[in-house]
């Protein structure tokens, strides 16, 4: 191999595995083509384990908002600039149902909810866009855009959603305090329009194992030493239907799903690239070579053992008066703390996959 031949190899693999780094911010994860594999494999194994990804009734009411057709209309993919993705909220008619995806990442949440409701406008939003595909790509209903969602919405994405969808932002929130996206998501939402925040609960973080024999080393003791690290800056996760309540979203929801084992072994290989990621990203050879040993012995005792954390769905609304007030302004809501937390039967969650949609509270 030549020596320009060597540089070029060296150059892709930084390029495929270094983490992304965004002007001022960083994104502790990857943006490559494993990290958007990785994203795709979480969407599936939440839908597959809830059984739905928009909550059954916001689907209801998308239902009886609008008839719902049975395949998308014949229209022509809307002119977008293929460098930044930009979307024009106002393209589809005032009286279409709109969901804003927030922190879309590869957009497969907003891909699958335009199949299963083609006359539904969905936007997403992203920091970066590098993991969606090109808008030539997308359905007709569905547009990205970048957006940093700590600073204010455009003033023509105000107040102009039916529901607003966030997930999985763990590793996005600064300084422990969700209260500046959950700001921004109420100036996006119409009055009485609909909040579903998916999250997952590190307090509830345990260990499943198929037999005595194995040793509870590397998956467990990694895991918990990084859980640990992080929870002083994760506090808010178990206070965030509270503070839902304390910014005027009324009707506040809290569920909790425990993991089905049946998925265990899949979440624990995602686990893996979530580690591999983040070894990428560590300040020092050292600290990325000891993530990586960590890993390797957890791929080795990783067959019959997982670290499993539960999700909990958080749902609410924007009250019907706030007019753009929050706190002591808006009016004072009421806040519903429903915890689901499956129990175990002979190894599996007693509630079998794909079958939650009657068994949760009405909004």
């Amino acid at each position: 191999m030549t020596e320009l031949s060597r540089m070029k190899s060296f150059s892709v693999r930084n390029e495929v595995t270094e983490p992304h780094r965004s002007g001022e911010s960083s994104y502790a994860l990857g943006r490559n083509y494993a990290a958007t594999t990785r994203l795709n494999s979480q969407h599936l194994l939440w839908k597959l384990e809830l059984g739905w990804s928009l909550h059954p009734l916001l689907q209801a009411r998308i239902s009886t908002a609008q008839p719902i057709v049975t395949a998308p209309p014949q229209v022509p993919v809307p002119t977008v600039t293929a460098s930044t993705h930009r979307l024009d909220p106002l393209a589809a008619p005032p009286e279409t149902f709109r969901i804003a995806d927030v922190a879309t990442g590869t957009a497969i949440w907003a891909v699958e909810i335009s199949q299963d409701f083609p006359s539904t406008q969905i936007d997403g939003f992203d920091i970066d866009l590098q993991q969606c595909p090109p808008p030539e790509w997308l359905p007709h209903n569905v547009k990205v855009r970048e957006w940093d969602i700590y600073t204010n919405p455009a003033p023509e994405l105000e107040s102009l959603y039916d529901v607003v969808h966030i997930r999985l932002l763990l590793l996005v929130v600064r300084d422990n305090d969700p209260r500046p996206i959950l700001k921004n998501a109420l100036r996006m939402l119409k009055p009485g329009g609909h909040l579903q925040w998916d999250e997952l609960d590190p307090w509830g973080a345990f260990t499943v194992t198929a037999g005595k024999q194995l040793k509870d080393e590397a998956v467990n003791d990694f895991q918990k030493r990084q859980e640990l690290t992080a929870m002083s800056t994760l506090e808010w996760v178990r206070d965030l239907h509270s503070i839902m309540a304390e910014l005027a979203f009324e009707d506040v929801r809290r569920d909790e799903v425990r993991c089905d084992l049946r998925l265990a072994k899949y979440y624990q290989d995602t686990q893996f690239m979530v580690m591999e990621e983040q070894a990428a990203a560590q300040a020092t050879e050292k600290e990325r070579d000891r993530v990586k040993e960590a890993i390797r012995e957890g791929v080795r005792e990783s067959h019959g053992r997982a670290r499993v954390t539960p999700k909990i769905p958080f749902r609410s609304k924007a009250a019907s008066m706030l007019a753009n007030k929050t706190g002591a302004d808006a009016r004072r809501v009421q806040t519903h703390y429903c915890q689901k937390r499956l129990s175990f039967d002979t190894g599996f969650c007693s509630s079998s996959l794909g079958s939650f949609s009657e068994k949760w509270d009405p909004l």
